[in-house]
């Protein structure tokens, strides 16, 4: 059995959103909110600004080539619903200040999208999503706008939410620290996956959905050395128990057509409390379930090799390229000769 972890590790290193890999979206932002400021009408209310989603919890990976660098703000804005029953109208407010100074500006259900490019030789897409909140109510509880420009009424609503709460949940999920960076590190490896194993499907399992699954379904995992009073972190053990929880949960549940189908359903710990997975389709729901399987079998396969060259190449066939693969010299050396063969130090 190879020792894969230093693998993981440069994998994680690969993949990871790093602070200055957000430098100019940071800076992008805070020009959006001061145009903001300055181009919100006079009968608006104030608002307060919080990060949310991956950002906010430090579980952000790189996007692949045709991806987009994002970030989610929170306009917390001090208005109770009851005086604006159309959300659309407090959104409208955002949507206009925005489109004084940028052009390709949208109004999507759940929040208002700027997008832009990156200036110079930097080719990269950047998208700025704000979600629009009511945060002065009589009940002391937050509600999200929902709905587009031209949305009838059945699609405008206001939703109970609090985003706050979630993302101090994930963020701080567990008390030791190097716990959590574990959780985030193996939420990482599965947003990853699920970029390349579902590119371009529409209403593919979500980031967000993956990262509420692990506050059910992630354990952390370790070998612990009393003498050194040190834990010793082991990545691919954490991620196949997480990744087997998962499809213990898959159960059979009727949907909206009465007929049975086997679904995994995420629940968010806070308002709405909705399946975050509602949206899939059974057949995505089968898909899923299937890619998580075959992503298991590939954990087992390489968590059971000797030869650490063929259990990093049954891993880069499901985390991709930048999964590294030792050069076979390298680890021939570190294996020693063929009579002698240690294994903990491949």
């Amino acid at each position: 059995m190879a020792n894969l972890q230093s693998y993981f590790n440069s994998f994680h290193d690969a993949i990871k959103l790093d602070y200055d890999d957000n430098k100019e979206l940071r800076d992008k932002r805070d020009e959006l909110l001061e145009i903001l400021k300055a181009n919100m009408p006079s009968d608006a209310g104030s608002f307060e600004i919080f990060h949310q989603g991956s950002y906010a919890m430090y579980t952000g990976v790189k996007p692949l080539d045709d991806g987009d660098y994002d970030i989610d703000v929170g306009l917390l804005f001090n208005i109770s619903k009851d005086d604006y029953p159309n959300p659309v109208t407090v959104k409208k407010w955002v949507y206009d200040a925005l489109t004084k100074n940028y052009e390709d500006v949208e109004m999507k259900k759940p929040c208002v999208t700027v997008k832009f490019k990156a200036e110079g030789e930097d080719e990269r897409n950047y998208h700025v999503d704000f979600a629009v909140y009511a945060d002065y109510e009589s009940d002391e509880k937050t509600y999200l706008a929902k709905g587009k420009l031209n949305s009838n009424a059945e699609n405008r609503y206001w939703e109970e939410s609090d985003p706050k709460t979630l993302v101090n949940d994930i963020k701080n999920h567990f008390t030791d620290s190097e716990d959590r960076k574990q959780f985030r590190r193996v939420i990482r490896y599965l947003k990853r996956w699920k970029d390349i194993k579902f590119k371009g499907q529409v209403n593919r399992p979500s980031g967000i959905g993956l990262t509420v699954a692990g506050l059910t379904h992630f354990q952390p995992k370790y070998t612990y050395d009393g003498f050194t009073n040190t834990k010793n972190y082991k990545d691919l053990d954490a991620i196949e128990s997480f990744v087997q929880s998962m499809l213990n949960a898959f159960a059979w549940v009727f949907n909206e057509e009465n007929e049975l189908e086997e679904r995994l359903q995420v629940y968010l710990p806070t308002p709405p409390y909705n399946d975050i997975y509602e949206k899939m389709t059974g057949k995505q729901m089968t898909d899923f379930k299937e890619k998580l399987q075959c992503l298991l079998d590939k954990l087992q396969q390489a968590k059971n090799e000797a030869d650490p060259v063929v259990a990093c190449k049954l891993l880069q066939e499901e985390f991709g390229d930048d999964f590294p693969v030792p050069e076979e010299s390298t680890t021939a050396q570190k294996r020693g000769p063929a009579i002698i063969v240690d294994h903990s130090s491949a």
